[in-house]
């Protein structure tokens, strides 16, 4: 009987060796546990340009979606919206997309940029102060995330503008806008 057990235990050994890298497989116990989501990433800043609203506050907001959905989001997508003064124009706002194709872990993390807001004022020689009117539109960007510090970033885009039709004659040569800011991060 003993050498019955020897031998089956030789081969079992053995076959375990044959089939890889000797190792016995892992035994789980418990049910298994879904991996959680950490916390989404909002930054907050203030600056000049379309991000920020004229000269204002830039807030981009990076959700961390559930594990079924792809965990990976926050770190290549973000929601972006800025709120500020336009000079001649009064408040001003813009909102969009910022999509980080090399991810978010990187020293200069370069960027995309889709975003609709107040993207000029629309006045001519002739105007009276206040008869300036706010031209909205689309803008398409790229640009750069530069990561001062731990939590510390400065920003810089330019953005190729596309007023709505009654600023499209008035703004001809005048399409593309630097932003530029400092943000932190929550």
């Amino acid at each position: 009987m003993k050498r019955r057990n020897i031998r089956f235990s030789l081969l079992a050994a053995a076959l375990l060796l044959s089939f890889g890298s000797g190792k016995l497989p892992a035994v789980e116990s418990g049910p298994p546990v879904a991996a959680v989501p950490e916390f989404a990433h909002l930054s907050i800043g203030s600056g000049y340009g379309l991000n920020y609203g004229g000269i204002g506050l830039g807030f981009e907001f990076s959700p961390r979606l559930p594990e079924k959905m792809g965990t990976g989001f926050h770190k290549y997508v973000s929601f972006a919206m800025g709120l500020g003064y336009m000079p001649d124009g009064g408040l001003a706002y813009s909102f969009g997309l910022h999509l980080y194709p090399l991810g978010r872990d990187l020293f200069l993390q370069p960027r995309l940029a889709v975003q609709y807001g107040v993207v000029a004022v629309v006045g001519n020689l002739y105007s009276y102060p206040g008869d300036e009117r706010r031209a909205e539109g689309v803008a398409f960007g790229s640009g750069f995330l530069l990561k001062l510090a731990r939590q510390i970033f400065l920003d810089a885009d330019v953005h190729y503008i596309i007023p709505v039709d009654y600023a499209m004659e008035e703004l001809a040569g005048e399409r593309l806008r630097f932003s530029a800011g400092l943000r932190y991060r929550l």
